[in-house]
């Protein structure tokens, strides 16, 4: 066993010195891309000629812009990927992996050592992996099975083969302190480590323990909705973090970190999850509560009372003349029947009785109220709700995009050019800056 625990610590010292040369790239170009991000805001209105005197001026002002502010955007974003790569590497410098499967493909007789850690390395050359990533396809063997037939799903089919060999491993400052072979999840020494950093008061990554039946919960996509019960303690918070994580790294071409809302149950608990995701090289999602999000959507058409504000009420104001209505209204909304009362409503707006408003422009109707109705009402009343507001979206966004071709013709457009101010110009570089990072994601 020593000489094997030593020929693994010569791999980690490897593995090692290709983190630090990757770190060491990775902060000459975040700097170099910081720099040039600077110098093409502060030289911005240097490279742009400004002029509306005749179309072709315009035309040529507008394509400077662009240029300049696509620039900008590319820059921004090579920084953003190369700082998260290089968090993510920082992470790695620590714990390079957790984990490693021997695995035997069907149909081959090699024996394929996957080490698994929190995110993938690939050696100097490109052509090697060092590392996989814990969310990878072939990595959920690790948390699903024993030694024994085994298989993983991938985007081009089921691959099938034998698990020979599960290793487990403790790896702290860039040294290997013990090895495991086992045919469970998890050793004791690495769960002790793990649960040893609950001493303080935020949650940590705990992509080395998880569980089989936490594993089916991250890596779930047979539906639009997961509903996950369990006990107290049960490790249902663990497993939404890092099902949050999974769907990044999955979807990482459509979804972003800032598309995700996690509601928590009080600020206190914001804090406590907010060091998982960054520990795993990912960005934090929202956090909010939903007395918050309450706030947010509807403080300026209503008054949200939050429920210090009506406690105080109840304890302090039982002397006034709508005490027992106000309490009585209090505990209805509270109940089960005020629920089944909102549900019976939300019904009964499938067949009629939804206000819609025009959508104008210039204050020229895009689309009125009625066509949006009719539009809406048109659909077939055994389709779902929600699956009409989405087709009804679709729409209205075509119509406006239709009517924005239109307007683009039009004389108008020249004359408001014309009167454009410099820091009317750099708002529009912001504009198209913000956009064409976004197109880069």
């Amino acid at each position: 066993m020593n000489s094997e625990l030593q020929q693994e610590q010569k791999r980690v010292d490897s593995v090692m010195t290709t983190i630090t040369q990757e770190i060491n790239r990775l902060e000459e170009e975040t700097s170099r891309r910081r720099n040039e991000v600077v110098h093409i805001r502060k030289h911005f209105w240097d490279e742009i000629k400004v002029n509306t005197d005749t179309f072709d001026d315009y035309l040529e002002t507008i394509i400077g812009l662009r240029q300049e502010a696509q620039a900008l955007a590319v820059n921004q974003s090579a920084h953003r990927h190369a700082s998260k790569r290089l968090s993510t590497l920082r992470q790695m410098h620590e714990i390079p992996y957790f984990g490693r499967i021997d695995f035997i493909e069907e149909g081959t007789s090699t024996q394929d050592q996957i080490y698994i850690g929190i995110s993938s390395l690939s050696d100097p050359s490109g052509e090697d992996f060092l590392i996989y990533d814990w969310r990878a396809p072939i990595s959920s063997v690790y948390y699903d099975y024993q030694p024994g037939p085994a298989k993983y799903v991938t985007p081009g089919g089921t691959i099938q083969g034998v698990l020979e060999k599960k290793w487990q491993y403790l790896i702290r400052g860039s040294v290997l302190q013990s090895m495991f072979d086992t045919s469970l999840t998890i050793g004791d020494e690495v769960l002790q480590q793990v649960l040893g950093k609950g001493t303080d008061k935020q949650m940590h990554n705990i992509v080395a323990t998880i569980q089989q039946d936490q594993n089916r919960i991250i890596r779930h996509d047979q539906g639009r909705l997961l509903i996950v019960q369990g006990a107290a303690g049960s490790g249902k918070t663990s497993a939404a973090m890092q099902r949050i994580a999974y769907l990044l790294y999955k979807y990482r071409d459509r979804l972003n970190a800032d598309q995700i809302i996690l509601f928590s149950p009080n600020s206190i608990f914001n804090s406590y999850v907010s060091n998982v995701l960054p520990e795993l090289g990912e960005e934090n999602m929202q956090h909010v509560t939903f007395q918050e999000y309450m706030d947010h959507r509807l403080s300026k058409e209503f008054q949200i009372e939050n429920p210090f504000d009506q406690l105080e009420y109840v304890l302090t104001a039982a002397n006034t003349s709508s005490y027992r209505s106000r309490v009585a209204s209090i505990q209805f909304k509270a109940s089960t029947r005020f629920f089944e009362a909102i549900k019976s409503y939300r019904q009964s707006l499938e067949g009629s009785g939804m206000l819609f408003k025009d959508i104008s422009f210039r204050g020229k109707p895009i689309v009125t109220a009625r066509q949006i109705a009719e539009r809406f009402y048109s659909h077939d009343a055994s389709h779902r709700f929600h699956n009409r507001l989405e087709s009804l979206k679709d729409w209205l966004i075509k119509k406006i995009n239709e009517a924005q071709k239109v307007e683009q013709t039009k004389p108008w457009i020249l004359e408001e050019i014309e009167v454009l101010s410099n820091d009317d110009y750099h708002k529009a570089h912001c504009y198209l800056a913000k956009n064409e990072a976004i197109k880069q994601k």
